[in-house]
C-alpha cells in the first residue's frame, strides 16, 4: 500500500474510505479485481481513473494485494481502464509512480503508451497517451 499512497496506511478514515465508495461515474472509474476463495470472494486489486477534464486525459492508480503482486492483476486493471477510457474519449493517462515502483514503471512501458516522464523527488510524474 506504501506504492499506491507513497506512505505507510495503517488505517483509513471514514472520510477518506467514502472517496473511494462513494463514485461519481461521470468524472471517475472505479473497478476491483475479485477471487472467490473456498465460498468467499476477496478484492485482491482495485483499479481506478479520475478525469483531468482540461487534458482529456486521466489520472490512474492502482493497488493489488501484496500477495497477488506479479500475477498479472495490475495489467488486467490497466487493460480494462485503457478500454473504458478510450470509450469515453480520453486521450491517455497520467500518473505518479514511486521511483523504486519498477513493477509498476514496467507495466506502463508494457503497454507501449506514447510516454513522457519527469522525475521529481523520487517520484516519477508520468503521461502516457494511446496513440
Amino acid at each position: 500500500m506504501v506504492r499506491r499512497f507513497m506512505s505507510v496506511r495503517t488505517d483509513m478514515s471514514h472520510q477518506r474510505l467514502q472517496q473511494f465508495s462513494v463514485i461519481n461515474y461521470n468524472e471517475e472509474i472505479i473497478i476491483l479485481a475479485i477471487i472467490k476463495q473456498q465460498h468467499q470472494e476477496a478484492i485482491v486489486g482495485v483499479g481506478q481513473y479520475a478525469l483531468n477534464e482540461d487534458s482529456h486525459t486521466a489520472d490512474v492508480a492502482f493497488v493489488v494485494r501484496d500477495d497477488y503482486h506479479n500475477q498479472g492483476i495490475g495489467a488486467l486493471l490497466l487493460n480494462y481502464l485503457t478500454q473504458l477510457a478510450k470509450k469515453q474519449g480520453l486521450l491517455g493517462f497520467t500518473a505518479d509512480v514511486l521511483l523504486e515502483n519498477r513493477a509498476m514503471l514496467h507495466l506502463f512501458e508494457k503497454m507501449n503508451f506514447r510516454m513522457e516522464r519527469r522525475m521529481s523527488e523520487g517520484v516519477y510524474e508520468l503521461k502516457m497517451f494511446f496513440s
